[in-house]
C-alpha cells in the first residue's frame, strides 16, 4: 500500500495530468476521471487515442470530448449521428445514424410526410422502430396506439414523456386491457409514470382494476398510495402488506409499515417499526411517537495516536480499498479495523466498522472539525447530514457523474465558486477536505437564501435549485389527506426523493447529538407551511 502511494500522489499535487501517469495508473472509474480531465486539456489527436484506448468501459462524457479531438473517422461518425438535430435528421441517408439518433419523442413531432421519408430508410433495417413510426402515421394514432400489441402500447408510453403521456394516454382502460399490460415487465415502469404523475388521474384509476401480479416491492408501494388517492384503504393495506415482505432493503420494509401505521393507526405496528435496527425517517417517526430514544448508532470511537498507514486522499488508494472491503468476510473487516486504527483513519475505520457490525451500529461521526468550527449547530447538522449521505465522509470519493470528494461537488459548480472567489479551478483540489468543505458551505450560504427546511435544501443540493423550484411550484406539500408524507413520496425523481428522506434523517439525529434536538414530526408538519419552508412560494 505505501508503494502504491507513492506511486500515484503525484497525481494529484498537480493540475495537469501527462499521458505517462494515465498509462502508469490501474483501470477503473478514479482512471476515467483523469482521462476525461485529461480529455479536457491541450493534447493532439494521437495522444487523445492512446488516453481513450485506456477508458474502463464506456463512458459518454470522455466519448464526446474524445471526437472533437480524434481524426478518427468511425468515432466522428458516431458522435455526428448522436447529435443530428431534426433538419439533418431527414436529410440523413444512413438507416444506422437514423435509428440511433430518432427517439420516439422526436418522431412524435415529426409530420406525416416526415415520419414516411425516415420509414423508408428504417423499415428493412429496423422493422421494431418502423412498426412504432407506422403507428404514429396512422389516421387515428391513439385509437390504434391503445389497441395495438402489448409490448408497443408500453415501448410508447413509457417512451414519450410525461407531456405526451398526459395528452394521449390519460385514459382509463379496461380491466382485461390493464390486467393485459401487466404481465409486461415493462409495466413496472409505467405503474411509477402514472403514479408519480397527478395528471394522469384516469389512469390511476384503471390501476384500481388490477389482479394479482408479480410485481417489486416498489411497484406494490406505489400501488398502495394510489389507492389511498381513491379512498381505497382496504386495498391500500394489502399492497403494503405485500411491499413490506417482499422488500429486500430494510427502509423498504421500513416504509412500508410506515404506511401501514397513517393508514390503520394500529399503535401494534408502530411498535414493530421501532424495533427497526435501521435509522431513517419513518423509524425516527416511531420511535418519537413511542417515546423512545434511537441509540444504536456512533459518533466517535476508540483510535490510536500512531501514523496513518494509507492516504485516504488518494482516489487511487480509495478505490482500491473500497473493493477489498465489499469482498472482505467478517475477519478481514476485523483485520483491516485493527490496520487503519489510527487516529488519521476516522473515516475510513468509521466505515469499515459499520459493514462489519452490519449496520446494525450507525455511523454518525463529525470529522474535519476545523472546516466546521465556525458553523453554528444547526448548519453543521445539516453540512454532516449532506456529507454522510454524499461520500461517508470519504475525501476521495468520485461519483460517475464526476461530483467530488466529501461534499461531492460537481466540476461545473466547482468551477463557478472559484470563479466567484477568483481563484483557478482546479478539481484535483476537491480531495483536500477542508477545500472541498469550503466550497460547499459557499453553495450551502446561497440555497439557504432561498430554502429554509432541511429536506428542501437536500433536494436542491442533489437536483438542483431549479429542479426543487419547479415541483414546490406544482402544488406539492400543501395541507390535505396523508400530507406532506404523500408529498414526499411522490416525487418523480426517485434519486432526489429517496436522498431528500435521507438527509433529514441524518439531520435529526445530528442536531441530538449537537444537543439540539428537534421532533421529526415538528419537521414534517412545517413542510406544509409554505412561510417557513422556502421562498418561491411565499
Amino acid at each position: 500500500m505505501k508503494t502504491y502511494l507513492l506511486l500515484f500522489l503525484p497525481l494529484f499535487l498537480y493540475a495537469n495530468i501527462t499521458l505517462k501517469e494515465l498509462i502508469d495508473s490501474p483501470k477503473g472509474h478514479v482512471r476515467n476521471f483523469n482521462i476525461w480531465q485529461y480529455m479536457n486539456s491541450d493534447i493532439s489527436a494521437a495522444e487523445a487515442d492512446t488516453a481513450y484506448s485506456l477508458v474502463d468501459g464506456y463512458n459518454n462524457k470522455i466519448f464526446n470530448r474524445y471526437a472533437k479531438i480524434t481524426q478518427d473517422k468511425t468515432i466522428k461518425e458516431q458522435y455526428r449521428c448522436s447529435r443530428l438535430d431534426v433538419d439533418s435528421l431527414l436529410n440523413e441517408t444512413n438507416a444506422t445514424c437514423i435509428n440511433h439518433s430518432l427517439d420516439l419523442r422526436t418522431a412524435l413531432k415529426l409530420n406525416t410526410l416526415q415520419r414516411r421519408r425516415v420509414l423508408k430508410i428504417l423499415e428493412n433495417k429496423y422493422p421494431n422502430k418502423s412498426e412504432l413510426l407506422n403507428l404514429m402515421n396512422s389516421d387515428n394514432f391513439i385509437v390504434d396506439a391503445l389497441n395495438s400489441s402489448e409490448k408497443n402500447y408500453l415501448k410508447l408510453f413509457n417512451s414519450l414523456g410525461n407531456v405526451n403521456r398526459e395528452k394521449y394516454f390519460n385514459i382509463k382502460l379496461s380491466k382485461e386491457r390493464i390486467n393485459a399490460l401487466a404481465k409486461e415487465k415493462a409495466f413496472e415502469k409505467s405503474i411509477k409514470y402514472i403514479v408519480t404523475d397527478p395528471k394522469m388521474r384516469h389512469m390511476q384509476e384503471s390501476l384500481l382494476l388490477l389482479e394479482p401480479h408479480e410485481f417489486s416491492a416498489i411497484s406494490y408501494f406505489f400501488l398502495g398510495l394510489n389507492a389511498l388517492q381513491f379512498k381505497a384503504t382496504k386495498k391500500a393495506l394489502f399492497y403494503f402488506e405485500i411491499a413490506q415482505k417482499k422488500a429486500y432493503y430494510q427502509i423498504d420494509k421500513d416504509k412500508a409499515l410506515f404506511w401501514k401505521y397513517l393508514v390503520s393507526k394500529d399503535s401494534s405496528v408502530l411498535k414493530e417499526l421501532a424495533l427497526s435496527s435501521d435509522i431513517n425517517i419513518y423509524t425516527l417517526y416511531a420511535h418519537e411517537k413511542q417515546g423512545v430514544n434511537v441509540e444504536n448508532y456512533f459518533t466517535e470511537q476508540a483510535l490510536k495516536s500512531k501514523p496513518s498507514e494509507i492516504n485516504i486522499q488518494d482516489p487511487y488508494i480509495w478505490e482500491e480499498t473500497l473493493a477489498k472491503i465489499r469482498q472482505a468476510d467478517a475477519q478481514e473487516l476485523n483485520t483491516m479495523l485493527e490496520e487503519y486504527s489510527s487516529k488519521d483513519d476516522d473515516v475510513l475505520h468509521a466505515f469499515i466498522y459499520s459493514k462489519a457490525v452490519k449496520y446494525k451500529e450507525h455511523n454518525y461521526i463529525m470529522p474535519y472539525k476545523k472546516a466546521t468550527k465556525e458553523l453554528s449547530n444547526d448548519n453543521k447538522a445539516l453540512l454532516y447530514a449532506l456529507a454522510r449521505q454524499e461520500s461517508h465522509f470519504i475525501p476521495s470519493a468520485i461519483s460517475r457523474s464526476y461530483a467530488l470528494g466529501v461534499m461531492q461537488m460537481m466540476p461545473f459548480l466547482i468551477k463557478a465558486l472559484a470563479k466567484q472567489e477568483k481563484e483557478t479551478a482546479n478539481l484535483n483540489e476537491m480531495f483536500d477536505p477542508e477545500k472541498n468543505i469550503s466550497y460547499a458551505k459557499k453553495h450551502l450560504l446561497y440555497l439557504q437564501k432561498h430554502l429554509y427546511h432541511p429536506l428542501f435544501i437536500a433536494y436542491a443540493y442533489n437536483g438542483g435549485i431549479g429542479f426543487t423550484r419547479r415541483h414546490l411550484e406544482k402544488g406539492t406539500f400543501r395541507k390535505g389527506s396523508y400530507e406532506p408524507f404523500l408529498s414526499m413520496e411522490l416525487m418523480a425523481n426517485t434519486e432526489s426523493r429517496e436522498y431528500g428522506k435521507k438527509v433529514l434523517a441524518n439531520y435529526v439525529v445530528y442536531k441530538q447529538i449537537l444537543n439540539e434536538e428537534v421532533k421529526i414530526t415538528s419537521l414534517f408538519e412545517t413542510l406544509t407551511e409554505p412561510a417557513h419552508t422556502d421562498h418561491f412560494r411565499r
